[in-house]
């Protein structure tokens, strides 16, 4: 298992992964594109520059890898990377697992709340979580 950040060219590599397991994630060339490979890529997470704020989304672990470790792996390391606050929406039953991670409820800066607002809109039982 390889933790990575891919180069901004292999960012179509990130979107054919969660296309194929159906995530929600979009990646552009302008976000930290994360991704665990054992040797194909089976975990990717993107950190976007939300107007200054970072935000950690779409993170993803392919079906057949799910509950071993691998979210935790790939997103101990993105979290070791950066050097600003990183905030997340996390969905509810997950909250436990980003809070053994160090995140904890916080409230948002304004610039974030119409993302978040957006996501509540769509029905997605979120929480706003950030890691200081």
């Amino acid at each position: 298992m390889h933790i990575s950040l891919l180069e901004p060219v292999a960012t179509p590599l990130i979107n054919k992964f969660y296309q194929q397991h159906k995530g929600r994630g979009r990646a552009t060339k302008h976000d930290q594109n994360w991704v665990v490979k054992a040797p194909d890529i089976i975990a990717a997470c993107r950190v976007q520059d939300k107007e200054g704020e970072l935000f950690l989304s779409s993170v993803l672990v392919a079906e057949d890898f799910r509950n071993q470790g691998v979210a935790r792996a790939l997103l101990t390391q993105v979290i070791a990377y950066q050097s600003n606050t990183l905030y997340t929406f996390a969905y509810r039953h997950l909250c436990d697992f980003y809070q053994r991670l160090g995140f904890s409820n916080c409230n948002l800066p304004l610039k974030l709340q119409p993302y978040f607002n957006s996501y509540v809109a769509q029905k997605r039982d979120i929480v706003a979580m950030c890691l200081s």
